[in-house]
Protein backbone atom coordinates (compact mmCIF):
# COMPACT_ATOMS: atom_id res chain seq x y z
CA UNK A 1 0.00 0.00 0.00
CA UNK A 2 2.67 2.32 0.31
CA UNK A 3 2.45 3.65 -3.69
CA UNK A 4 -0.89 5.24 -2.30
CA UNK A 5 1.18 8.11 -0.06
CA UNK A 6 1.82 9.61 -3.31
CA UNK A 7 -0.70 11.42 -5.64
CA UNK A 8 1.49 13.89 -7.35
CA UNK A 9 4.58 13.58 -9.73
CA UNK A 10 7.14 16.05 -11.54
CA UNK A 11 9.83 14.88 -13.78
CA UNK A 12 12.52 16.45 -16.14
CA UNK A 13 15.34 15.61 -17.95
CA UNK A 14 16.51 14.50 -21.23
CA UNK A 15 15.58 12.46 -24.45
CA UNK A 16 18.01 11.23 -27.46
CA UNK A 17 16.40 10.88 -30.54
CA UNK A 18 17.57 9.18 -33.86
CA UNK A 19 16.42 12.67 -35.62
CA UNK A 20 17.49 14.76 -32.90
CA UNK A 21 17.76 15.62 -28.98
CA UNK A 22 14.75 16.74 -26.68
CA UNK A 23 14.25 18.48 -23.02
CA UNK A 24 11.09 17.91 -21.38
CA UNK A 25 8.65 18.50 -18.22
CA UNK A 26 6.33 15.86 -17.23
CA UNK A 27 3.58 16.17 -14.83
CA UNK A 28 1.52 12.99 -13.41
CA UNK A 29 -1.35 12.39 -11.54
CA UNK A 30 -0.98 8.98 -9.65
CA UNK A 31 -4.22 7.45 -9.74
CA UNK A 32 -3.38 3.80 -7.89
CA UNK A 33 -0.34 1.86 -7.49
CA UNK A 34 -1.20 0.72 -11.44
CA UNK A 35 -2.19 3.84 -13.21
CA UNK A 36 -0.89 7.35 -13.79
CA UNK A 37 -2.07 9.68 -15.79
CA UNK A 38 0.64 12.83 -17.43
CA UNK A 39 1.31 15.67 -19.23
CA UNK A 40 4.06 16.54 -21.02
CA UNK A 41 5.50 19.82 -22.07
CA UNK A 42 8.87 19.01 -24.71
CA UNK A 43 10.89 20.71 -26.75
CA UNK A 44 13.08 19.09 -29.56
CA UNK A 45 16.12 20.18 -31.84
CA UNK A 46 15.88 18.48 -34.99
CA UNK A 47 19.07 17.36 -36.71
CA UNK A 48 20.10 14.62 -39.15
CA UNK A 49 23.49 12.76 -37.77
CA UNK A 50 24.76 11.93 -41.13
CA UNK A 51 24.49 15.37 -41.92
CA UNK A 52 28.40 17.01 -42.43
CA UNK A 53 29.74 20.43 -42.02
CA UNK A 54 32.32 21.59 -44.76
CA UNK A 55 34.71 24.08 -44.18
CA UNK A 56 34.94 26.90 -46.14
CA UNK A 57 37.18 27.71 -49.27
CA UNK A 58 40.28 27.72 -47.54
CA UNK A 59 41.82 30.85 -49.95
CA UNK A 60 38.82 32.80 -48.77
CA UNK A 61 38.85 32.00 -45.12
CA UNK A 62 40.72 29.90 -43.71
CA UNK A 63 39.64 28.57 -40.24
CA UNK A 64 36.07 30.44 -41.13
CA UNK A 65 32.97 28.80 -39.39
CA UNK A 66 31.89 25.05 -41.05
CA UNK A 67 28.52 24.98 -43.11
CA UNK A 68 25.99 22.51 -43.91
CA UNK A 69 25.71 22.63 -47.35
CA UNK A 70 22.25 22.27 -49.07
CA UNK A 71 20.21 22.75 -45.87
CA UNK A 72 17.94 25.80 -46.01
CA UNK A 73 16.27 25.79 -42.80
CA UNK A 74 16.31 24.48 -39.36
CA UNK A 75 13.64 22.79 -37.53
CA UNK A 76 12.21 22.61 -34.07
CA UNK A 77 9.15 21.64 -32.01
CA UNK A 78 7.07 22.28 -28.82
CA UNK A 79 4.94 19.31 -28.32
CA UNK A 80 2.19 19.18 -25.54
CA UNK A 81 0.88 15.70 -24.80
CA UNK A 82 -1.49 14.14 -22.93
CA UNK A 83 -0.90 10.82 -21.42
CA UNK A 84 -0.67 7.84 -19.50
CA UNK A 85 1.71 5.02 -17.26
CA UNK A 86 1.04 1.85 -16.92
CA UNK A 87 3.12 -0.17 -14.31
CA UNK A 88 3.63 -3.86 -15.38
CA UNK A 89 6.09 -4.90 -13.21
CA UNK A 90 7.05 -3.25 -9.73
CA UNK A 91 9.34 -3.41 -7.36
CA UNK A 92 10.84 -5.72 -4.77
CA UNK A 93 10.40 -5.07 -1.67
CA UNK A 94 13.95 -3.27 -0.89
CA UNK A 95 15.08 -3.05 -4.20
CA UNK A 96 14.89 -3.77 -8.48
CA UNK A 97 13.38 -1.85 -11.12
CA UNK A 98 9.73 -0.83 -11.76
CA UNK A 99 8.48 -1.44 -15.53
CA UNK A 100 6.02 0.49 -17.05
CA UNK A 101 4.28 1.12 -20.29
CA UNK A 102 3.59 4.87 -21.41
CA UNK A 103 2.27 5.96 -23.93
CA UNK A 104 1.52 10.20 -25.56
CA UNK A 105 -0.53 11.59 -27.79
CA UNK A 106 -0.89 15.54 -28.52
CA UNK A 107 0.01 18.61 -30.56
CA UNK A 108 3.05 19.70 -32.47
CA UNK A 109 4.04 23.41 -33.26
CA UNK A 110 6.88 23.07 -35.44
CA UNK A 111 9.16 26.19 -35.87
CA UNK A 112 11.19 26.91 -38.72
CA UNK A 113 13.83 28.88 -39.17
CA UNK A 114 15.95 29.74 -42.33
CA UNK A 115 19.69 28.93 -42.38
CA UNK A 116 21.86 31.67 -43.63
CA UNK A 117 25.26 31.57 -44.56
CA UNK A 118 27.79 34.11 -45.30
CA UNK A 119 28.67 34.75 -48.94
CA UNK A 120 31.61 36.96 -50.52
CA UNK A 121 30.15 39.75 -52.12
CA UNK A 122 33.40 41.21 -53.48
CA UNK A 123 36.96 42.41 -52.29
CA UNK A 124 37.89 45.86 -51.15
CA UNK A 125 40.29 46.95 -54.20
CA UNK A 126 41.83 49.26 -51.14
CA UNK A 127 41.89 47.55 -48.05
CA UNK A 128 42.07 43.92 -49.76
CA UNK A 129 39.30 43.08 -47.43
CA UNK A 130 36.56 40.89 -48.47
CA UNK A 131 33.22 42.26 -48.39
CA UNK A 132 30.31 39.40 -47.02
CA UNK A 133 26.40 39.82 -47.14
CA UNK A 134 24.59 37.04 -44.56
CA UNK A 135 21.69 35.40 -47.26
CA UNK A 136 19.17 32.80 -46.92
CA UNK A 137 17.58 30.33 -49.25
CA UNK A 138 14.26 31.92 -51.55
CA UNK A 139 14.26 29.86 -54.17
CA UNK A 140 14.91 32.34 -56.83
CA UNK A 141 18.86 32.55 -55.84
CA UNK A 142 19.63 29.29 -55.58
CA UNK A 143 22.54 28.90 -57.70
CA UNK A 144 24.05 31.90 -55.48
CA UNK A 145 23.55 30.29 -52.33
CA UNK A 146 24.54 26.79 -53.48
CA UNK A 147 28.04 27.78 -55.15
CA UNK A 148 30.46 26.86 -52.44
CA UNK A 149 33.21 29.09 -54.44
CA UNK A 150 31.68 32.05 -52.62
CA UNK A 151 30.69 31.06 -49.60
CA UNK A 152 32.94 32.89 -47.00
CA UNK A 153 31.46 30.75 -43.74
CA UNK A 154 28.02 29.94 -41.85
CA UNK A 155 26.24 32.82 -40.28
CA UNK A 156 26.15 32.64 -36.71
CA UNK A 157 23.27 30.50 -35.12
CA UNK A 158 21.20 33.46 -33.73
CA UNK A 159 20.81 34.91 -37.24
CA UNK A 160 17.28 33.65 -38.27
CA UNK A 161 15.91 33.86 -35.11
CA UNK A 162 13.03 36.40 -35.44
CA UNK A 163 12.00 35.19 -39.03
CA UNK A 164 10.62 31.39 -38.01
CA UNK A 165 7.72 30.54 -39.24
CA UNK A 166 5.25 28.12 -37.40
CA UNK A 167 3.87 24.51 -38.93
CA UNK A 168 0.97 22.62 -37.42
CA UNK A 169 1.22 18.39 -36.33
CA UNK A 170 0.24 16.17 -33.95
CA UNK A 171 2.33 13.21 -32.74
CA UNK A 172 1.87 9.51 -30.41
CA UNK A 173 4.65 8.03 -28.43
CA UNK A 174 4.64 4.87 -26.83
CA UNK A 175 7.72 3.20 -24.91
CA UNK A 176 9.10 1.02 -22.01
CA UNK A 177 10.14 3.01 -18.50
CA UNK A 178 12.54 1.49 -16.40
CA UNK A 179 12.30 3.38 -12.64
CA UNK A 180 15.08 1.97 -10.54
CA UNK A 181 14.99 4.98 -7.50
CA UNK A 182 15.64 2.61 -4.14
CA UNK A 183 13.14 5.26 -2.76
CA UNK A 184 9.63 5.56 -4.04
CA UNK A 185 9.62 9.27 -3.72
CA UNK A 186 12.16 10.15 -6.02
CA UNK A 187 11.87 9.53 -9.41
CA UNK A 188 14.90 7.90 -11.47
CA UNK A 189 14.20 6.43 -14.70
CA UNK A 190 15.38 5.27 -18.06
CA UNK A 191 12.82 5.14 -21.21
CA UNK A 192 13.27 3.62 -24.56
CA UNK A 193 10.22 4.10 -27.56
CA UNK A 194 9.42 5.03 -30.67
CA UNK A 195 7.87 8.31 -31.83
CA UNK A 196 5.96 9.65 -34.88
CA UNK A 197 5.43 13.62 -35.54
CA UNK A 198 3.09 14.27 -38.52
CA UNK A 199 2.84 17.55 -40.04
CA UNK A 200 0.38 18.74 -42.67
CA UNK A 201 2.78 20.00 -45.22
CA UNK A 202 6.49 18.73 -46.02
CA UNK A 203 8.88 20.90 -43.49
CA UNK A 204 11.29 22.58 -45.81
CA UNK A 205 14.90 21.65 -44.22
CA UNK A 206 16.87 20.88 -47.78
CA UNK A 207 17.01 22.67 -50.88
CA UNK A 208 16.64 18.91 -52.34
CA UNK A 209 12.77 18.87 -51.70
CA UNK A 210 13.04 14.78 -52.47
CA UNK A 211 14.80 14.97 -49.18
CA UNK A 212 12.22 16.87 -47.20
CA UNK A 213 9.09 15.30 -45.58
CA UNK A 214 6.12 15.60 -43.37
CA UNK A 215 6.41 12.49 -41.48
CA UNK A 216 8.87 11.94 -38.83
CA UNK A 217 9.42 8.97 -37.45
CA UNK A 218 12.09 8.43 -34.72
CA UNK A 219 13.62 6.08 -32.05
CA UNK A 220 14.27 7.81 -28.65
CA UNK A 221 16.19 7.07 -25.42
CA UNK A 222 15.25 9.49 -22.37
CA UNK A 223 16.55 9.88 -18.85
CA UNK A 224 14.54 11.64 -16.79
CA UNK A 225 14.40 12.46 -13.06
CA UNK A 226 11.91 14.46 -10.20
CA UNK A 227 9.65 13.77 -7.29
CA UNK A 228 6.36 12.38 -6.14
CA UNK A 229 4.80 13.85 -3.38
Amino acid sequence: MKDYLYYHELSGGLKIQTNGVSLYLTKGWIKNIYKTHLIQLEYQYFFNYKDKKIAPNSQLNQGGRKYYYGLQNRFHTIRLSYGFERCIADKAEQNGVRLSFIGFAGFSLGLIKPYYLEKLMYRDSITGDYVTEDIKYRGSNEEIFLNQDSIYQAAPFYKGIGQMIPTFGGHVKAGLNFDWGSKDRFVKALEVGVMLDVFYRKVPIYVNQDANSFIKPSLYLGFHFGKRW
